[in-house]
C-alpha cells in the first residue's frame, strides 16, 4: 500500500483519486484555534462530458485544464485535532462544446465544504444527551449547521404503526411553546420498553382522532392500558379499547395519599405551634413507613435526649388528632398495596376515620370512583416504571439544551437517543 493510500486510510477518504501532498502538511493557529491543514489534490480522467455528453476518448475530446482554488473542506478530528483538508479539484475542459466542468468527489456533495464523515459524525452526536452547542463547539461547525440538520431529520421523523402494542402505557411531559397546550402525550409499548409514539396534544378529541387510524379490530387486540388519575385518558380508553384492562398506576395511588398525609403536616407548621421545627425538620419520618422505622435510640437536637424514629413519629402524630387520623389512613393505604390486599384497601377507603383531613378525604373520594381500575394494578403486575423513566430521560435532554424552541426538534432528539430513528 502507498503512503498515499495510508494516509487516505487514516483521515478515512474512500475517494482513490485524491493525492495527499505529503510535503505540505502544517499546523496553524486560526482564530485561537490549532488546525492541522493536509493539502490534496482531486484528479482523474472523466468518462465523459457533463454538458454536452461527449465520450472522453482521447486527447481530442477533454483535456484537464488546470485547478480549482483552494477548496478548504471540514473533515473529522485527528488526533483530537480540528483539521481541515485543502483540496485542489482538477478542471476539465470539453473541446466539443468548449464548456469546462470541475472534478467531483465522494467525499463532500456539491457546493458543500462540510464531508460525508462530518455529516454522519453530527447524526452520531445528536444520539448522545448533549445540547446543540457543545456538538457544534466538538465538530468546529456552526450551531445553525446542527439546527439545519435537524430540520431535515425531523421532516421525515414520522413513526407509522400497522397495529398498537397489547401493553400499552400512557403520560403525559411538558414539551415547547409551539405545542398544543404545551403537553405531549406519549405511549410506550410495556413489553419491549420503547417508545411507541408521542402526540403533540393530551386533549381527548386530538387522541380520538389518533387511535382511530387504527382499525376497530386492532384496538380490540389491546389488553392493558396502564395511565394515572386524568379523567381524560379514562375515558378514552373505556369509549376506544372495549376489551383493554385499565390500571392505574401504583405510584400514583400511593402518590395521592402521600400528597395529602404531607400537605395534612404543613398545615400545622406554624410558628405558633410548639412543635413547629419537630414537625418541618422530621418530615420524612412522618411519611416513611411506620414497618421501617427505626427502634434504635439515637440522641435528637430536638427532643434532647435518645429516641428512637418509631417514638419521635408516635409523639408528632399524637399532637393533633386529624394529623393523627391521617396518618393512620396513609399508613393502611401504602401497607395494602405493598401486600397486594385489596380487601384492606377497600375497608379502608370506604370505612375511613372521621377525623382525617379535608385532603384525605378528596383521595379516598377519587379512589373509590376508581375503584375497578385500581383493583386491577392489585390482580395485575404491570406499571408505569417504564414510562417515567422515558420521562425522566425526556427532562434530562432537555434540561441539558437548556429548552427547545421547535416541538419537532425536541421530538426528534428523544427518537434519535431513544434509538428510534437513524440521522
Amino acid at each position: 500500500m502507498s503512503i498515499n493510500n495510508y494516509i487516505l486510510n487514516l483521515l478515512n477518504i474512500e475517494d482513490k483519486n485524491i493525492f495527499i501532498n505529503t510535503n505540505n502538511i502544517q499546523n496553524k493557529l486560526i482564530n485561537g484555534k490549532n488546525y492541522k491543514i493536509i493539502e490534496a489534490f482531486l484528479s482523474y480522467n472523466p468518462d465523459y462530458c457533463p454538458h454536452c455528453g461527449v465520450i472522453n476518448k482521447s486527447q481530442n475530446d477533454i483535456i484537464k485544464w488546470g485547478f480549482r482554488k483552494n477548496c478548504i473542506i471540514k473533515i473529522p478530528k485527528q488526533g483530537n485535532c480540528l483539521t481541515r483538508l485543502m483540496l485542489h479539484k482538477q478542471r476539465f475542459y470539453c473541446k466539443h462544446c468548449h464548456n469546462t466542468f470541475i472534478a467531483e468527489t465522494s467525499l463532500v456533495d456539491r457546493y458543500k465544504n462540510i464531508s460525508k464523515n462530518t455529516e454522519l459524525q453530527i447524526n452520531l452526536e445528536l444520539m448522545e444527551k448533549q445540547s446543540e452547542k457543545d456538538i457544534a463547539k466538538r465538530l468546529d461547525v456552526s450551531v445553525s449547521k446542527i439546527d439545519r440538520k435537524l430540520n431535515e431529520i425531523s421532516s421525515h421523523t414520522v413513526l407509522r404503526h400497522s397495529s398498537l402494542p397489547e401493553s400499552m402505557n400512557w403520560d403525559e411531559f411538558k414539551a415547547t411553546k409551539d405545542t398544543k397546550g404545551k403537553i405531549a402525550f406519549i405511549i410506550v409499548d410495556n413489553t419491549s420498553g420503547n417508545i411507541f409514539d408521542i402526540q403533540d396534544s393530551r386533549k381527548s378529541i386530538d387522541l380520538q382522532k389518533y387511535f382511530k387510524r387504527y382499525p376497530k379490530k386492532e384496538r380490540d387486540k389491546v389488553r392493558f392500558i396502564s395511565t394515572d388519575f386524568y379523567s381524560g385518558y379514562i375515558f378514552l380508553a373505556k369509549r376506544l379499547f372495549k376489551h383493554a384492562n385499565i390500571i392505574i398506576d401504583r405510584y400514583h395511588i400511593v402518590t395521592q395519599a402521600y400528597v395529602a398525609l404531607n400537605t395534612t403536616r404543613v398545615s400545622l407548621c406554624r410558628k405558633s405551634n410548639k412543635n413547629y421545627n419537630k414537625l418541618k425538620d422530621l418530615w420524612k419520618l412522618i411519611v416513611k413507613n411506620e414497618n421501617d422505622l427505626s427502634d434504635i435510640k439515637h440522641y435528637n437536637k430536638h427532643f434532647k435526649k435518645n429516641i428512637s424514629q418509631k417514638e419521635m413519629v408516635t409523639f408528632m402524630i399524637n399532637t393533633n388528632q386529624e394529623l393523627k387520623a391521617t396518618y393512620e389512613c396513609y399508613q393502611g393505604i401504602i401497607n395494602a398495596i405493598k401486600n397486594r390486599d385489596i380487601k384492606k384497601f377497600k375497608n379502608i377507603i370506604y370505612h375511613s376515620n372521621k377525623n382525617i383531613s379535608n385532603k384525605m378525604k378528596q383521595v379516598l373520594k377519587l379512589y373509590r370512583e376508581n375503584i375497578k381500575f385500581i383493583e386491577n394494578s392489585f390482580k395485575y403486575d404491570m406499571n408505569n416504571g417504564v414510562i417515567e423513566g422515558t420521562n425522566n430521560l425526556i427532562k434530562t435532554i432537555k434540561r441539558i439544551a437548556f429548552g427547545y424552541r421547535k416541538y419537532s426538534h425536541f421530538i426528534s432528539r428523544i427518537f434519535l437517543i431513544k434509538g428510534i430513528i437513524k440521522g
